[in-house]
């Protein structure tokens, strides 16, 4: 009598460990792919946009894993070749169509207030703004996550005060694995996990404006 009650809590307790386990591991490997990115794009040059300078290439656009196979560096899609690449991220599945999107801020600070952010206020997205929406395809928010007064609260106050940061954003719908009714009651599936990395970023350091030498 008493097996038949134990083994059936014991079940739940262990397919809910697994789910977890499962979410977990989606959300490490979408931070260790963060990090992978924002160390690739800190020691790159945010201006460079090869070929042609746009943002979104059209080709780029349809297949953006075309950027890690050429000889050319962009500087955005490129650092995005850690999640587009299935060489490179052969387990999380990462794709327009579940409403996943990663998002690439350069930031230059001045006098520990953050003056530039570049490509755009929004920064740059792989899919077409999907950052602002929620898993079934919602319009939720249009404001970034690190607004400028949020970065700038984490500044430390012995830091210099000009720098240049890059920000690199994962945002990832999670299916639940067994979809089990006492998990999925409370947890809406997919969900949402949001991943991130901020790294120094040395090209995006303000350069001080020379000052004219006076008039004889």
């Amino acid at each position: 009598m008493e097996l038949a009650i134990i083994v059936p809590l014991l079940l739940l307790m262990l397919a809910g460990m697994v789910e977890v386990a499962f979410a977990m591991f989606a959300y490490l490997t979408a931070l260790d792919l963060t990090r992978e990115a924002a160390r690739f794009a800190s020691v790159r040059d945010y201006r460079e946009l090869e070929p042609g300078g746009d943002l979104h290439p059209a080709a780029f656009v349809t297949d953006p894993s075309l950027a890690c196979t050429d000889n050319l560096l962009h500087y955005y899609y490129d650092s995005a070749c850690f999640f587009t690449d299935n060489r490179l991220n052969p387990f999380l599945e990462f794709n327009a169509a579940k409403y996943d999107d990663l998002v690439i801020t350069v930031f230059t600070v001045s006098n520990n207030y953050v003056t530039e952010r570049h490509p755009s206020a929004n920064g740059w997205s792989l899919f077409d703004d999907n950052w602002q929406k929620d898993c079934q395809g919602n319009t939720t928010s249009s404001e970034p996550f690190f607004t400028n007064e949020y970065l700038e609260s984490k500044f430390v106050a012995n830091a210099p005060t000009e720098r240049g940061i890059v920000v690199v954003e994962a945002y990832v719908c999670y299916d639940l694995i067994l979809h089990m009714p006492f998990i999925s009651d409370f947890i809406a599936s997919p969900f949402r996990i949001h991943a991130y990395t901020v790294m120094p970023a040395p090209e995006a350091i303000p350069t001080p404006t020379s000052i004219p030498p006076p008039s004889p």
